[in-house]
């Protein structure tokens, strides 16, 4: 990576981090949030949108001339562009469960190549660049040598009952415990960490998963992203070559 990319990397750790805070402020103080709908399921409050507010701000201050994509408040992609999710997991957000991210990433020419995750709840930081190494703060360091007994699916109204329940089953003949913790990116990061056999949705946005697909790729798990016609994401992140093959199908 060259210094240009390790001085935008270093400027993601604080970013993420720093939005991760201002979001775990909010979480403490969930009676005086707001809750409002963008459709069927799917909630939204201010604090997304404060938070992506910010998240903008501080990668501005930097680099003031980069194009920024977010969840909340959209924007144009270019060339190189950042990407952000300021809340991915709202629903558990709003509900006080601890398991939602913080996630930021980097793109060039269509690919993620920088990305972090924050779990401000469970305080970790996880943070690469696409030629790693993966780096990670605070209390969920990696568990290196070990599969884990869980495998992580992702659910949303977009991805296919009949197909979901057909790779659930598949997998569960192989010995995983399926779950589903809400957030594709604190997903994808515990993946990266050693703490899930893998994770597997399809039907989301490239939001949810850019910056986990940098730390699963960067911490030597198999991870990929392909978009529909729609435009919407698959993700297929997995530990071992077993789990993938059943996964891709």
């Amino acid at each position: 990576m060259t210094g240009a990319f390790d001085a935008r990397l270093e400027m993601l750790r604080c970013v993420t981090a720093e939005v991760g805070a201002f979001a775990l402020g909010r979480f403490h103080r969930l009676a005086q949030v707001a809750v409002e709908t963008k459709g069927i399921a799917d909630y939204v409050s201010a604090v997304d949108r404060d938070a992506e507010t910010l998240g903008r701000r501080l990668i501005r201050l930097a680099y003031p001339d980069d194009a920024i994509v977010g969840e909340e408040h959209a924007g144009e992609a270019a060339a190189e562009y950042w990407l952000i999710d300021p809340i991915d997991g709202t629903a558990n957000f709003l509900s006080g469960i601890p398991f939602w991210a913080v996630s930021i990433a980097y793109v060039r020419d269509g690919e993620p190549v920088l990305g972090a995750i924050a779990l401000p709840a469970l305080d970790a930081l996880f943070w690469s660049a696409l030629d790693g190494p993966l780096h990670g703060s605070g209390a969920l360091p990696q568990l290196p040598g070990r599969m884990p007994m869980a495998f992580g699916i992702g659910r949303n109204r977009v991805w296919k009952l009949e197909h979901r329940l057909e790779l659930e089953a598949r997998l569960e003949a192989q010995g995983f415990h399926i779950t589903n913790l809400g957030s594709c990116a604190a997903s994808l990061a515990m993946v990266a960490a050693g703490r899930l056999a893998g994770y597997v949705e399809h039907g989301t946005n490239l939001w949810d998963c850019a910056a986990g697909h940098i730390l699963c790729k960067t911490a030597g798990r198999s991870s990929t992203i392909t978009f529909d016609e729609t435009g919407l994401v698959a993700v297929h992140a997995t530990m071992a070559p077993l789990a993938q093959s059943t996964a891709t199908t």
